[in-house]
């Protein structure tokens, strides 16, 4: 029985990668008043959903190993930046690597997404956590922008928070735009606008895609 279920979740590796955002981004909202907290169990499930994707895209055991060590390494030396040392420079590098990191597996991910024969309901899913997680990506550029620069952003709520920037993500991603947060500076007007862009542009060339696959595979039935 074991075996079946692990077998089952191997067929619905996307289902289990969506599971895995949606926790983040609910952690990221219940705990968003502790940042001890928030730091810590965002961390562990971003290196799950890190996990799953590079087992998604089965790369080689050395790869594997390595890359989840430099996230770790990336995230230990964030919060030591933060927590202990408060070395700007130290958590700018750390920041740097992470976001890197993370950008280039989404290109991968993404390939092998729009590489799929058959439109399935895990393909979908697969489709929508590419999305959430380029969403969580646009947050971390938008946090190092306001991290080099406080006056990048405008919050008419008062301070800023790292989750915040979540919540201007995405509603800069759906061109939902409620102007509480105003991006000031020209990096992060233009940060702002690209993701604008392409949040309008990958959900209609994923939705392109499945239907040419659909399409396709209905005549190859024929």
């Amino acid at each position: 029985m074991d075996r079946e279920r692990i077998e089952r979740i191997v067929e619905n590796k996307y289902s289990l990668l969506l599971f895995f955002l949606v926790s983040l981004l609910i952690v990221s909202i219940v705990s968003v008043r502790n940042f001890m907290v928030y730091s810590l169990v965002v961390s562990f499930l971003s290196l799950a959903v890190y996990a799953i994707m590079l087992s998604i895209l089965k790369a080689h055991r050395f790869l594997f190993t390595a890359y989840i060590a430099c996230a770790s390494m990336a995230l230990l030396f964030h919060y030591l930046a933060v927590f202990v040392l408060n070395s700007m420079p130290l958590g700018i590098t750390a920041m740097i690597v992470y976001i890197v990191m993370i950008g280039i597996i989404i290109i991968f991910m993404i390939r092998r997404i729009f590489s799929e024969k058959l439109v399935t309901g895990d393909t979908i899913k697969g489709g929508i956590s590419m999305y959430i997680l380029i969403a969580n990506w646009w947050q971390l550029v938008y946090y190092f922008v306001w991290v080099l620069d406080p006056g990048a952003f405008s919050f008419t709520t008062g301070g800023a928070h790292q989750a915040d920037f979540l919540y201007y993500s995405i509603t800069t991603m759906t061109s939902v735009g409620f102007g509480d947060i105003l991006p000031r500076s020209y990096p992060a007007r233009v940060f702002s606008m690209l993701q604008a862009v392409v949040g309008q542009l990958y959900p209609a060339v994923f939705v392109a895609r499945l239907v040419g696959l659909h399409i396709a595979g209905r005549v190859h039935h024929k």
